[in-house]
């Protein structure tokens, strides 16, 4: 009685779709470069791939970070610096004012004043990405509003922004911030660029005060008004000290997030690139048993009828 070679097929098949199944995942390998592309290649290395990945996107999202709030430093420096020659104007003509000595020069003035009061308004409400430079967090399309008398001159400023600041994450567990508000009137939180009591800033305020000074000849409240705007341009300045300092860390953070991009790039490929040269000997070696496989199957599967007989 001869033994049934029906199981011999079977196994065959299995081990033919074995070689077939591991020799396209080396030729996939050899193609492609890498070692890893779904989880059963290698389970271990694969979660450690995802780890490395979302690592490695966070350290893009914190890059990208960085590079909007150094661009929106650059707005903020621009403005501010407008506006402090605005002020320094207004701080030489009052210097000048003590040897005005007819109604025609405190006229002329008077109205250049006015004209540095329409220039700094504007500069205060000034955009960066379709934001509010000066708003805070507030959302508001224009941080100040001015109020006009009859003849369109304005007569006061009213801050319509708040005295928060937006926060951005730059590295792991580090926020921060390079914005400034326009103006706070409160007696905590962050200074505020163009009114702050505590600082006795008030530059909208004292500008209006010079220029209605200068209209009405009076040089008497001139000197305090003076005394006043030296004020601003020192909370200017220390916005620039603030500015320079959160340019210099973020400059910093950048080249150290750059740093470790670069290393986590490097284990990712150090868990997920193939070995080139390992692969293809491998590869050969997988392709020799493929073919020597099946021309052993060949020669065992040539049965005839006689066989059974």
């Amino acid at each position: 009685m001869r033994v049934a070679q029906s199981s011999f097929p079977d196994e065959l098949g299995r081990t033919v779709n074995e070689l077939t199944v591991r020799q396209a995942r080396l030729q996939t390998q050899a193609s492609t470069g890498q070692r890893i592309r779904n989880a059963e290649d290698d389970p271990s290395a694969f979660l450690n791939v995802l780890q490395l990945q979302g690592d490695f996107q966070k350290l893009g999202q914190y890059s990208d970070n960085v590079s909007k709030l150094q661009t929106r430093s650059q707005a903020i420096y621009s403005a501010t610096s407008q506006l402090k020659k605005m002020t320094d104007r207004a701080s030489e003509l009052a210097t000048m004012a003590n040897s005005i000595r007819t109604a025609d020069d405190y006229a002329a003035y008077s109205s250049e004043v006015d004209q540095l009061l329409e220039n700094s308004i504007a500069l205060a409400n000034s955009k960066h990405d379709s934001e509010s430079l000066f708003g805070g967090t507030s959302g508001v399309d224009v941080a100040f509003e001015a109020v006009r008398d009859a003849d369109g001159k304005i007569t006061s400023v009213a801050y319509k922004g708040n005295s928060k600041v937006r926060q951005m994450d730059i590295a792991s567990g580090v926020s921060f911030s390079i914005d400034v508000p326009g103006a706070n009137e409160s007696s905590s939180g962050p200074r505020g660029l163009l009114k702050d009591e505590r600082a006795g800033i008030d530059v909208f305020g004292h500008l209006i005060a010079l220029r209605d000074s200068l209209k009405k000849g009076d040089k008497t409240a001139i000197p305090d008004i003076s005394a006043s705007l030296v004020k601003d341009e020192s909370g200017y300045i220390e916005s620039f000290a603030a500015l320079g300092a959160a340019q210099a860390r973020l400059e910093a953070v950048a080249k150290q997030n750059s740093s470790e991009s670069i290393s986590v790039n490097q284990l990712i490929s150090q868990e997920s690139d193939a070995d080139l040269a390992q692969t293809l000997v491998e590869l050969n070696q997988l392709q020799a048993a493929y073919s020597a496989a099946l021309q052993s199957a060949g020669k065992i599967l040539r049965i005839s009828l006689l066989d059974y007989i």
